[in-house]
């Protein structure tokens, strides 16, 4: 069973309202991409942002989770989804537009493997093609074990999450999901999610043999190393 498996069915209830992250995005691409047609969003997850995107765009996914795919497909019966890793993928087709956001890259814990991403989303994408990625940096996920847990209300059941730092750069998301059942009954899921992270100055030299030009930006607090939520935008 793949990471999320377990988790698909109440990712959704987590994540929240992703509306803002949406237009934020929408921006990038107008700027950067005016005339894109499709659009693939690697670690789609259960296609809620590919969801917004559809009609503005032709969109595909790509995910390693087949739970969290089943979700997508239900949702976005017309689109092309894709079971793969991220880190080196191989597909039929180019894109005008290559989103892999809500820090997925993160979970990728060998640097070997981020590099495996930067080539095959440079390597299928369309003349003028943009890449468009987000991380979270060192010193936000050295803030993030400092965070209490949370707990969200996923209908008749409850997740806790919490975060706990692993050593050698890595935390764990440790997902707890109290499913209710019949009566009084709940079903306990548990699921650990790891992510590392990477100076900046290393990711844009990894960038830099397949895009000729990469601006990053950051949200939040803080730049760089120690920034909040970075975004990078690649054009071949």
């Amino acid at each position: 069973m793949q990471q999320y498996d377990i988790f698909a069915k109440f990712y959704d209830d987590t994540m929240g309202d992703r509306s803002a992250t949406v237009e934020y995005l929408c921006g990038l691409i107008e700027k950067s991409n005016p005339k894109a047609h499709n659009l693939m969003e690697l670690a789609c997850g259960t296609g809620e942002l590919l969801r917004a995107f559809d009609g503005r765009y032709e969109v595909s996914g790509l995910d390693l989770s087949r739970g969290m795919l089943k979700i997508a497909r239900k949702k976005l019966p017309r689109a092309r989804f894709y079971q793969a890793s991220m880190a080196g993928f191989e597909l039929p087709e180019k894109y005008d537009v290559i989103l892999c956001v809500f820090d997925s890259i993160n979970h990728l814990l060998k640097f070997s493997d981020w590099k495996k991403v930067f080539r095959s989303a440079s390597r299928h994408l369309n003349d003028k093609g943009v890449f468009i990625f987000d991380m979270n940096s060192v010193g936000k996920l050295e803030d993030i074990v400092t965070w209490p847990e949370a707990v969200y209300d996923c209908g008749n059941s409850t997740a806790i999450m919490s975060v706990k730092d692993m050593g050698s750069g890595v935390v764990a998301w440790n997902v707890r999901v109290f499913e209710k059942m019949k009566g009084d009954l709940y079903k306990l899921h548990e699921e650990e999610i790891e992510e590392t992270s990477f100076p900046v100055a290393k990711v844009k030299e990894a960038l830099a043999p397949y895009f000729g030009k990469v601006k990053m930006i950051s949200k939040g607090v803080g730049i760089g190393d120690e920034g909040d939520r970075l975004y990078f935008v690649c054009k071949k």
